[in-house]
């Protein structure tokens, strides 16, 4: 590793300082005896940053901030003794599904104004079921950085920092185009895009919809450009 200024013994310091307050947690959990009554949720929001440098993310492709695997899979577990059966899943989910789900299983109601990002994934944690996403959004930090993932395909429009920082242009669907498929090539390692243009195609024009309702990061509901609208 290169490691200027001790970045990795940095990170590794805050990593042992989290995993200490987490079993902190647990043990007042259980002292208080409720441990087997409490749903715990944990989960990165993004891959390791600078790879190779401060953290390892092999054999994901590159790190945080970018769309690649490298950036966008983390781990994650949901602990609930008596409902959540200790197992791996491999389907593929996405943050925002927590809502609906936490909602739902509280007893809440997901009635709104506005479309739902997330879906119900209780059964894929319970009952083993498949992933209820046919497809799903994945964004970078930067506007205009966006992958799609369909089964197991993954899209990805990656442009150049300076065109995706480039506020002037209302277009988010441009950028070198990028095809992989993960179920044989986790690591992004061999772009397919040039030999399969049906199913570049295919991708782009579900990728198309989203984007339909795409508002750029960093500006609220309120900030809302004409004919464009978030969702929840």
């Amino acid at each position: 590793y290169k490691n200027p200024r001790g970045e990795r013994q940095k990170y590794a310091g805050m990593l042992a300082a989290m995993d200490e307050a987490i079993g902190q947690i647990v043990t007042a959990l259980k002292d208080k005896g409720i441990l087997d009554n409490t749903l715990i949720l944990f989960s990165s929001d993004n891959g390791g940053p600078a790879p190779g440098r401060t953290t390892d993310n092999t054999p994901l492709r590159a790190g945080k901030g970018t769309i690649y695997e490298g950036g966008i899979r983390v781990c994650a577990f949901a602990h609930w003794p008596g409902h959540i059966p200790a197992a791996r899943i491999k389907e593929p989910l996405h943050m925002v599904d927590w809502y609906p789900t936490l909602v739902k299983l509280a007893g809440g109601s997901l009635e709104q104004k506005k479309p739902l990002d997330g879906l119900d994934i209780w059964p894929v944690l319970t009952q083993g079921a498949r992933s209820p996403h046919e497809s799903i959004l994945l964004c970078g930090t930067l506007p205009k950085r966006v992958a799609l993932r369909m089964g197991d395909w993954k899209l990805l429009l990656n442009p150049s920092d300076k065109d995706a920082e480039d506020a002037k242009t209302d277009d988010a669907m441009t950028g070198k185009v990028e095809l992989y498929n993960l179920a044989d090539d986790i690591g992004e390692k061999k772009d397919l895009a040039a030999a399969n243009p049906k199913k570049v195609e295919e991708l782009r024009v579900k990728l198309s919809e989203y984007m339909k309702g795409f508002v750029p990061p960093g500006r609220g509901t309120n900030a809302d450009p004409p004919g464009k609208s978030g969702s929840e």
